[in-house]
């Protein structure tokens, strides 16, 4: 009965829209301070989730300021941000929407994507910099970018012009793949016969 008492009391002192208020703010509070709990909650503008075209300009100058001399026009540039194998594709909205909060705070515009590139540069490596999950997005970002670019994991057969990178091995001809005499290369004989005894 005691107790019955205490919690109608209780009830009386805290209404419900008052506890909900109470958890939203902590939740706030956890959010700003946790990444990995910012992402999970989707504690970025919504613009982000509601424009993808967006994100794609944003992740586009990321990449061609990460590897400089990428076309911008390649279907496959960002594809690796949304392969689902990867675990940047589910922190994809949040990174993009993160660059542009960092070029907000730098430049004072949010579009990333039209920032010159040496102001990229200076937004990415703030992020670089920080410690925990977002210099772990950051990096990995970088990674990623770079490998699925120079190893051409989406075009195996065009490879990668930017460094000669010719792709997936074709057998070539006989006169590509080897020398024109190659007897040439080889050591002289100690005998006559070329028998070592």
């Amino acid at each position: 009965m005691n107790l019955v008492k205490q919690r109608t009391e209780l009830q009386k002192k805290v209404s419900r829209r008052e506890a909900i208020k109470g958890l939203a703010v902590l939740t706030a509070g956890l959010g700003v301070g946790c990444t990995p709990l910012r992402i999970a909650m989707h504690l970025y503008p919504d613009e982000f989730d509601n424009q993808p075209e967006r994100v794609d300009r944003v992740l586009r100058a990321f990449v061609a300021t990460v590897i400089p001399g990428a076309p911008l026009d390649d279907p496959n540039l960002i594809r690796a941000f949304y392969d689902s194998y990867y675990p940047l594709a589910k922190c994809r909205n949040f990174f993009a929407a993160d660059l542009c909060q960092r070029a907000l705070n730098r430049f004072g515009t949010d579009d990333f994507e039209r920032l010159a590139p040496e102001q990229r540069t200076g937004v990415i490596e703030s992020g670089l910099s920080q410690s925990g999950t977002i210099g772990r997005v950051y990096t990995g970002a970088i990674f990623l970018t770079q490998i699925a670019f120079y190893a051409g994991i989406y075009d195996a057969d065009r490879g990668c012009p930017l460094i000669g990178f010719d792709g997936r091995y074709r057998f070539r001809s006989v006169a590509q793949t080897s020398y024109p005499n190659p007897g040439s290369f080889l050591a002289r004989a100690r005998t006559a016969d070329g028998n070592p005894s």
